[in-house]
C-alpha cells in the first residue's frame, strides 16, 4: 500500500495528481492531524526526516521517500507510466530535466517572490527584483519550449507536466506575474487542468 503524507500544498498536489493518473490504491494521511509521538507520526518522520511534505511510504517493500521529484520518479517507474524507460534515453532525459528545472530554477524563485513581497516584515527591493527576474527567465524557457508546438513539455504527457502544473496554476496569485504574458504556457496550464485525474486531485 502506498501511504502519502501531507497537507494542502502545491508540492503534495504533485504526488496526488500522479497517483490519481496512475489509478493507484493509496492512503492519504493529513500530517496536521497526527499526534507527535504516535506510531503514525513516527511513520511520517521515517518517510520525511525533515518533517516537510510530501512524504511517501510503500509499505509493500519498505520504501520511504521525501522530495516530490524523487516521489514522482519512484511512482512513475513502479507503475511504468509517465516516464520513458531506459530503452528510450532521449525521451527519458527530456522528461527528467524538467523535474530538475522545477526544483532548481523555478519554484525557489517563486517562493522568494512570495516571501519578500508578502511575508517579510520589511521591504527587500534587491532580493524581490532578483527573484522576479529569475522567475521570468524560467517562465521564458517554458514559454519558448511550448511555443514549438508541443502540447506537453516533453512531448507526451508525463511527470514533467505533473511537477510543474501545481505552481503554474497559482502563478498570478503567488507572484503577481500575469499568465497572459506567457500565452503558450497559459494554454498548457488550462490543458493540464482539464485532465480528470488533475480535477480529482485538486478536489481532495
Amino acid at each position: 500500500m502506498i501511504e502519502l503524507y501531507g497537507h494542502a500544498t502545491q508540492n503534495v498536489l504533485k504526488a496526488q495528481i500522479l497517483l490519481e493518473e496512475l489509478g493507484a490504491q493509496y492512503r492519504f494521511i493529513n500530517v496536521r492531524t497526527l499526534e507527535e509521538g504516535s506510531p503514525q507520526f513516527a511513520a511520517f518522520r521515517r518517510a520525511s526526516p525533515t518533517g516537510q511534505v510530501p512524504g511517501l511510504l510503500d509499505t509493500e517493500i519498505g520504501v520511504a521517500l521525501f522530495e516530490s521529484s524523487a516521489i514522482l520518479i519512484y511512482l512513475a517507474e513502479k507503475y511504468g507510466q509517465f516516464l520513458p524507460g531506459l530503452d528510450h534515453p532521449v525521451e527519458r532525459a527530456e522528461t527528467l530535466k524538467w523535474l530538475l528545472f522545477e526544483a532548481a530554477s523555478l519554484t525557489p524563485q517563486m517562493l522568494d517572490i512570495y516571501h519578500y513581497t508578502l511575508v517579510a516584515d520589511a521591504p527587500h527591493p534587491y532580493a524581490e527584483d532578483r527573484a522576479r527576474t529569475r522567475t521570468r527567465r524560467a517562465l521564458d524557457v517554458l514559454e519558448a519550449t511550448l511555443a514549438q508546438g508541443r502540447d506537453y513539455l516533453a512531448g507526451e504527457y508525463s511527470i514533467a507536466d505533473i511537477i510543474l502544473y501545481p505552481w503554474m496554476a497559482i502563478l498570478e496569485d503567488f507572484t503577481d506575474i500575469a499568465p497572459r504574458d506567457y500565452p503558450h504556457l497559459e494554454q498548457w496550464t488550462a490543458r493540464v487542468a482539464l485532465r480528470e485525474a488533475v480535477k480529482r486531485a485538486e478536489a481532495l
